[in-house]
């Protein structure tokens, strides 16, 4: 017996000051250490590194994106301003009373205050769609939760919607000049309005040739322009809040907040048995298992020996 316990004691000390030399970092490269180190699984480095290599490839289509409203709402404000100051000339000619001297004929003082009405109408239309556009449309890309298509879906409204804004802005301006040519000739004598209304409708007709030219050189039809969305890593769009996904499944499982409904998970789960541990933890318990199994070793073989010898007595 007191040779048994002897056999018992010696694999049970050796191993325990292996696993303290190990732990304490004095002999990490010897055999014994590398035997009994926990090692981390290939398949979570890979799972990391896939994410990674996902996560960067959204972020730089998103890069490119970011390009594109920067543009588009670079032009909106640019509008703004400009129709903010037409709608104030147009308001301040509004407001200008008549002339009590000599009663203007009807017809030329509806259209002047027509077209005056209706230049400040289509000036305003525009500052208030761009101000809507420049506010909304970063708003959904930065803070969607559908992550990229939500940035997609801003994108496409900021270029449905120039055309429409851009055609407003340069009706008020043309409808603004027209009523001043009626303008002149309310407030000035005939000889005076007919050397005023010449220079105009050149203004006017200038206007209308360049803006017609420059736009149908430089205008890129839909079809032929340059999107920044690329269809190829249009499977990798579908991954949203991460947070919102685990969220969802938290609450699924009952740990959310009271009056919650429980959502499907959008996301692939965090294993639930996954438990966090300390090195020195994994490091005792590699140790804890390498004594038993150095006793059970033991104690086998002390039987062996002693079943032996009882055999060769008899």
């Amino acid at each position: 017996l007191a040779q048994a316990r002897a056999c018992v004691d010696r694999p049970r000390s050796a191993a325990a000051a292996a696993s303290s030399s190990c732990g304490r970092g004095r002999d990490r490269r010897s055999p014994h250490c590398r035997e009994r180190a926990p090692l981390v699984p290939a398949g979570a480095m890979l799972h990391l590194q896939k994410n990674k290599l996902v996560t960067s490839i959204v972020k730089s289509q998103v890069e490119i994106r970011q390009l594109e409203v920067d543009w588009y709402c670079s032009n909106y404000s640019t509008i703004t301003g400009q129709a903010a100051m037409v709608a104030g000339f147009a308001f301040a000619q509004l407001t200008t009373p008549m002339p009590e001297e000599q009663e203007p004929p009807f017809l030329l003082e509806f259209w002047y205050l027509f077209l005056t009405c209706v230049s400040i109408g289509l000036e305003l239309s525009a500052i208030i769609l761009s101000s809507s556009l420049s506010v909304w449309a970063p708003s959904l890309a930065l803070k969607g939760k559908a992550g990229t298509s939500d940035l997609h879906k801003a994108v496409d409204c900021l270029r449905d919607y120039q055309t429409l804004v851009f055609m407003y802005f340069i009706i008020g301006w043309i409808l603004f000049f027209i009523s001043n040519i009626c303008q002149v000739w309310i407030y000035f004598r005939r000889r005076v309005a007919v050397v005023v209304t010449f220079p105009l409708l050149c203004f006017v007709v200038a206007i209308l040739y360049y803006t017609c030219s420059i736009t149908s050189k430089l205008k890129l039809d839909e079809s032929e322009a340059v999107a920044g969305n690329i269809d190829a890593f249009m499977p990798y769009e579908h991954i949203g809040d991460l947070d919102a996904g685990l969220t969802g499944y938290k609450n699924l499982n009952g740990n959310g907040r009271q009056g919650e409904q429980p959502q499907e998970p959008a996301f692939c789960p965090v294993h639930e048995t996954f438990q966090p541990r300390l090195a020195s933890e994994r490091a005792r318990a590699v140790g804890l298992s390498a004594a038993s199994t150095g006793l059970a070793n033991a104690t086998a073989q002390e039987t062996r020996r002693l079943l032996r010898n009882n055999d060769s007595r008899a």
